[in-house]
């Protein structure tokens, strides 16, 4: 493997970015001069991987090596209208075969980001670039993971500016390509398409001393003395672009996580209107016409299981084999094939069919979640995608959790007894809920943002886990057949406030452990205690009627209260 020459660049603050022009397009920045050194390894293996991904050579895959060629400070395209660093490569004279090698790499650079955001319309331009893939709809193009975050729109539309400013460093003004003057009113993926067009076009018409001579361009720029060259402007296209397809893959990464959350969220919701009602209930009432809760349950794993099958194929490139469904024929079909099923096997088959769904969206890339599907559906249409499988999932959780919800409140459902292994199945969905919404604050901010109040995340699940093993202790008692030992708080926000405030300087690893510690001793205890022990009434300090079910359902809607705080911070829908 070759030795590379790395050049650094460096802002005030820290900042640090690597370029490796041996390798065009190569770059990589971190916050500090060693991180950015650091990740230097993965980042040249990371793109010989992308090279050969489009049939490049590239070195055997052994251990990096490089020297640090050079260093500028002050420089550094970190923020919008920063200089950018010349660096000795970027004064060689390119030739034209050097710059069709570029180009080939820039063509390689917008087929992956055009894979992960565009499918091209008719007649566009796009679509006679024959790149294929899946327009976003306008709700993910237009999402922002946080309020200061780029939303993908503005990404890509920053791409072609980009590269229209770049080109605009070494020609007159008067010399740019018409089509320019008024781009920003075409359809975002016309504009894409049609800027690396002319870009590429007027690059090619560079004579032989431009692409030799230094410009200091005037227009356009805060730094009139920021020396440019034609090696320059390709390298930047090349780093651009890729550094920017990689921020479209973070956004795409945040998406599907709240994508994830939200089944999760929706999955506890439709679980936790089954808790305090005996399996008899739970198998014999009717909810739907002659539909029980037990027979939703293996309804709503049908569904995944069908939707599991489709998505593998889909993942396969077998989309083909996707044949047309009769929902209404296929639901009664089921209904008669499993209404004789007992409660436990349909709670199996709901849970495991999900368990499928999401192993097949582990399994997905951003490309494949989001390309467009010709699917034989006449009842929803024929285009689709696995994302959009997906979020049908959630969608028909919630509408049988509003049945259910509807149903409980006819049978005067309390939480003071119900089936255990109901129980159970909501107490893992609850936490599974928290703990994927939980996964959506960023590390940095979990021990600063408030998201409660004034209580942080880090504030709020030590509170959780404070209250579980206090509702562990009193379940224990009660189960036994003793009064419970421990005092249930007279002053609640006091207790609260007092155990919050003393967990305040515990580190993040400490909290996290005990609530983890918390939920395996609540789970021990739940599987081991039998059906009987948990529901049989008993006195309380708390009230005449008690029983260490309601207990442990007490964590089961704790978990759920604050899935609803972390929903309304993070404004998930």
């Amino acid at each position: 493997m070759p030795c590379y020459s790395v050049y650094l660049e460096s802002h005030p603050d820290g900042r640090t970015m690597a370029h490796v022009p041996m390798l065009p397009g190569c770059m990589c920045r971190k916050t500090n001069r060693d991180a950015t050194l650091a990740c230097l390894p993965d980042a040249i293996r990371g793109h010989h991987d992308w090279l050969r991904r489009h049939g490049k050579p590239t070195p055997a895959d052994e251990p990096v090596e490089y020297v640090i060629a050079g260093e500028s400070a002050g420089y550094g395209p970190f923020d919008p209208r920063n200089a950018a660093a010349l660096f000795p490569p970027d004064l060689a004279p390119v030739t034209p075969d050097e710059m069709e090698r570029c180009f080939r790499l820039m063509a390689h650079g917008r087929a992956d980001l055009l894979a992960l955001v565009a499918d091209p319309s008719p007649g566009s331009e796009l679509a006679l670039s024959a790149v294929k893939g899946q327009v976003l709809p306008d709700d993910i193009l237009d999402w922002q993971p946080d309020p200061t975050a780029w939303p993908l729109r503005r990404v890509l539309r920053h791409i072609g500016n980009a590269e229209e400013w770049y080109v605009s460093r070494l020609v007159p003004a008067d010399t740019l390509p018409p089509e320019w003057k008024h781009d920003e009113e075409m359809p975002l993926f016309d504009f894409l398409a049609m800027e690396r067009r002319t870009a590429i076009e007027r690059l090619r018409q560079l004579t032989e001393a431009e692409r030799a001579q230094v410009f200091y361009p005037e227009g356009w720029t805060d730094h009139p003395d920021e020396p440019w060259t034609a090696a320059k402007v390709l390298r930047r296209f090349l780093e651009h672009e890729l550094e920017h397809t990689g921020q479209v893959r973070e956004i795409l990464a945040a998406w599907r996580a709240r994508l994830l959350a939200w089944l999760a969220v929706e999955r506890a919701g439709l679980l936790a209107q089954l808790t305090g009602l005996d399996e008899q209930i739970l198998s014999e009432a009717p909810v739907v016409a002659d539909w029980t809760a037990k027979d939703l349950l293996g309804h709503v794993a049908a569904w995944d299981e069908f939707f599991s099958g489709c998505m593998t194929l889909a993942l396969a490139g077998r989309e083909a084999e996707i044949g047309d469904v009769d929902v209404d024929s296929r639901n009664a079909a089921l209904h008669a094939k499993r209404r004789d099923w007992p409660l436990a096997a349909a709670l199996d088959a709901f849970s495991s069919a999900r368990a499928e769904v999401l192993d097949v969206l582990a399994r997905a890339s951003d490309e494949a979640l989001h390309r467009s599907l010709w699917l034989p559906w006449k009842s929803v249409g024929n285009r689709g995608s696995l994302r959009r499988m997906a979020q049908w999932r959630a969608w028909h959780d919630a509408e049988h959790a509003g049945q259910l919800a509807a149903w409980r409140s006819v049978q005067g459902a309390t939480h003071r007894a119900g089936s255990k292994r109901v129980l159970q199945a909501a107490l893992d969905s609850g936490r599974a809920a928290l703990l994927s919404l939980a996964d959506l604050i960023p590390p940095e901010e979990r021990a600063a943002q408030p998201i409660v109040g004034a209580w942080t995340l880090k504030d709020v699940l030590g509170h959780l886990a404070d209250w579980e093993w206090l509702s562990l202790d009193t379940a224990r008692q009660m189960a036994a057949g003793k009064l419970p030992a421990v005092d249930y708080p007279a002053d609640v926000d006091s207790w609260n406030q007092a155990h919050v405030a003393a967990r305040h300087d515990q580190p993040w690893a400490v909290i996290w452990a005990d609530l983890m510690a918390a939920r395996q001793a609540l789970t021990a205890f739940l599987a081991e205690a039998s059906e009987a022990a948990l529901n049989r009434p008993a006195s309380s300090r708390w009230g005449p009627v008690d029983t260490a079910y309601n207990w442990v359902y007490a964590c089961l809607d704790h978990d759920l209260e604050h899935v609803a705080d972390l929903k309304a911070f993070m404004d998930l829908k």
